[in-house]
């Protein structure tokens, strides 16, 4: 199934991030664990894991750009077990 990689809340604090780094493309598969994207917020850069295998479909915030944390990122294919929509 298809979904959103939304902007994750890296802390208690965080209103936004800015999208450093895409080590995936769009296109391409991942594994579970692999490093999607890299998110810098205030204090520091985050690695942001994949939950499960699946394929990083469509890119929608380029690097430089700050977007609000639950802000879709992209979209992705995981398996159907409720995780489609979830922040890594």
């Amino acid at each position: 199934m298809s979904g959103y990689l939304r902007m994750p809340k890296l802390g208690l604090t965080m209103t936004e991030g800015q999208i450093v780094e895409w080590p995936v493309a769009g296109g391409q598969r991942f594994g579970a664990g692999d490093v999607i994207v890299i998110v810098e917020t205030e204090k520091i850069a985050n690695e942001v894991e994949a939950p499960a295998e699946g394929e990083l479909l469509e890119i929608l915030v380029e690097p430089g750009e700050t977007v609000a944390v639950g802000a879709p990122l992209a979209r992705w294919s995981l398996p159907a077990d409720g995780t489609e929509d979830a922040p890594a």
